[in-house]
């Protein structure tokens, strides 16, 4: 009652902020100038505030568990990542689970297939969620969710303005390059980001407003913490002879080979924290923080997002020897792979650059080694590996060329970036063909596109489609019970329900089956397929089909993935054949005489 209260309260502030903006009766052109402006300004103000809420989290968290002596150190060190992954998979399993995660994978969602609509319920779980994990050590970034958290803003701010539906989702792109442009204090590359990732292509129609808001977004960001690169002190690093190419170009291709392992263990452990461990869903991320908090006992920089010892190392003040970077670099990998692969909420781009950075630097260890007469700076190499592996993980080249050089304001090293960077795109893209979040998109049964000629099953989700008032079978009934309940009914089969949750699924043909066998008086339970292949409400129907296809079936159940024993409804080749037949609708007519015409067409 209170939760419909709040929804209520909300429509009504959203009606009148509606009604507010319907009577100004702007020209069309004011009109999306003074949105993206509001947008621009409420997500500077919310990045800002996020970031700070990071800040204040991990000094009270981590950090002080840290800075302990003894005993007391080792303790609090396992339990701080232990307590907070636990907290947030409590809080992402009942309350909010779509903050899992990084963010950017779920806005190229709403981009392509949800009219841009990201709930605020989903920014406020996300900006919560994530700041707790990342203040208790988890080794995850802060841009992903900054990205998701804007996003969210600029879809409710596009409502407010009575933006129609279809142009809402061109509000998420403005948003996104809000968010990069205060993350990193880089339009420049918050724009490029915006125009890469989100939307796929250089999209002239959203470029001003890309534009404004990161500039706005940025210059926010700079008023109220400081008019400052994110590294100080890497803005005197040069190429000092052409001969160091050779070494940057090496660079180049080793983080085209640690980004594309880093990628796979994230995913490998995703895969199996989500299919293979068998324990309840809200105590994975609790698993994984205390497994990074005991490689955090080893390697303590390995915890958290790592920005300030980054910069450390960038300006060559670490003194770390050879095999302290390759242990950090290691470490790191493996805090971050198991924090995102448990299920906690936070990104990928902050350990990206780290992980590179320590990468740079144990390059320039080897080449030292090698040519002791080389005049080259580990720092500068630490720089161009940040670049490097970003390219390599995340696949955004021109981003991650300017987005070096923006948070350093270092225009002299940017040819050894683009090199390493150049390389590292394509060693990378040889050996696995998809970036990051495509991957965690594929791995989720989920294909987006950019271009029109893509299938048209692959915009359409199942949550959209399937049947939510499903007929299902208590555990507890005899077989002769459950024939009595689906005797005239027309589904093929039937989820099995213990205490309201879904713990196997049993077909008509196996009650007629079993009926001839005399096993009437037999429970189901006992009978049932335990190993019940499902669908999410997230996943595409060229996904869905692929599923019934293969395994020859009529129809799947839909189940969250937060939980896979939550059933959300049911999915049948007669709701795909209704949602094929809908399409065809908008895209053809019947002319007078039958034949098939355009939609379109006069």
């Amino acid at each position: 009652m209170q939760q419909a209260d709040r929804i209520s309260r909300w429509h009504r502030v959203e009606l009148g902020a509606t009604r507010i903006f319907q009577r100004l009766r702007l020209p069309t052109n004011q009109k999306y100038f003074l949105l993206t402006i509001t947008i621009a300004v409420a997500c500077g103000l919310m990045a800002v505030s996020y970031h700070l809420l990071i800040k204040l989290i991990s000094s009270n968290l981590i950090e002080r568990a840290l800075a302990m002596q003894g005993t007391a150190r080792i303790v609090w060190t396992l339990i701080i990542p232990t307590a907070g992954g636990l907290a947030a998979g409590l809080l992402i399993y009942y309350f909010a689970p779509d903050a899992r995660g990084s963010g950017i994978p779920q806005v190229k969602i709403a981009y392509s297939m949800n009219y841009g609509n990201i709930p605020m319920r989903v920014a406020v779980g996300k900006a919560v969620i994530s700041a707790l994990c990342v203040g208790s050590g988890a080794s995850l970034g802060r841009e992903g969710p900054t990205v998701q958290i804007c996003a969210a803003i600029s879809n409710a701010i596009s409502r407010l303005f009575s933006i129609p539906r279809r142009k809402q989702m061109n509000q998420l792109p403005v948003g996104a390059a809000a968010a990069i442009a205060a993350a990193f204090n880089t339009p420049i590359a918050a724009v490029t980001f915006a125009l890469e990732e989100i939307i796929g292509d250089l999209n002239q129609k959203l470029a001003a407003s890309i534009v404004i808001a990161a500039v706005i977004s940025s210059t926010i960001e700079r008023w109220l913490l400081g008019a400052h690169p994110l590294f100080t002190g890497a803005n005197i690093y040069a190429l000092n002879h052409p001969n160091e190419l050779l070494a940057y170009a090496m660079l180049g291709v080793l983080a085209g080979v640690v980004g594309v392992v880093f990628s796979k263990l994230i995913l490998f452990l995703r895969m199996t924290f989500r299919d293979r461990l068998n324990v309840p869903g809200w105590s994975k991320p609790a698993i994984g923080g205390a497994i990074i908090g005991v490689i955090g006992l080893w390697q303590p920089h390995s915890l958290g997002i790592g920005y300030d010892f980054l910069g450390v190392v960038l300006q060559g003040q670490d003194n770390l020897v050879l095999n302290a970077v390759l242990a950090l670099l290691l470490a790191k990998i493996l805090t971050s792979s198991f924090s995102y692969g448990a299920g906690m909420s936070g990104g990928v781009l902050g350990p990206s650059m780290f992980i590179g950075g320590m990468l740079g630097a144990a390059t320039w260890h080897v080449v030292a080694y090698l040519d002791s007469d080389a005049q080259i700076v580990r720092g500068a190499f630490a720089l161009v590996g940040m670049g490097a592996v970003f390219a390599a993980v995340i696949r955004v080249p021109i981003t991650s060329i300017l987005l070096i050089f923006e948070m350093t304001y270092n225009y002299e090293i940017i040819l050894p970036v683009m090199i390493a960077n150049a390389i590292a795109y394509t060693v990378a893209s040889r050996l696995t063909p998809l970036s990051i979040y495509e991957a965690f998109l594929f791995q989720d049964g989920i294909h987006l596109g950019h271009t029109p000629k893509m299938d048209a099953l692959a915009r359409i989700t199942a949550a959209s489609v399937m049947t939510r008032e499903v007929v299902t079978l208590p555990d507890d009934i005899t077989i002769a019970e459950a024939l009595d309940v689906v005797g005239r009914l027309e589904f093929n089969g039937y989820p099995v329900l213990r205490d309201g949750l879904m713990v196997g699924l049993i077909t008509t043909g196996d009650l007629r089956r079993l009926e001839a066998e005399g096993r009437n008086h037999e429970l189901i339970s006992e009978l049932m397929t335990r190993k019940v292949v499902h669908a999410h409400p997230d996943q595409t129907l060229d996904t869905v089909v692929l599923k019934l296809a293969q395994r020859e079936l009529s129809q799947l159940p839909v189940v969250s993935r937060a939980d896979d024993t939550r059933l959300l409804g049911i999915i049948t080749l007669r709701d795909v054949a209704r949602a094929q037949a809908r399409l065809a609708a908008m895209q053809y007519s019947l002319g007078p005489d039958d034949t098939i015409h355009p939609a379109n067409a006069p």
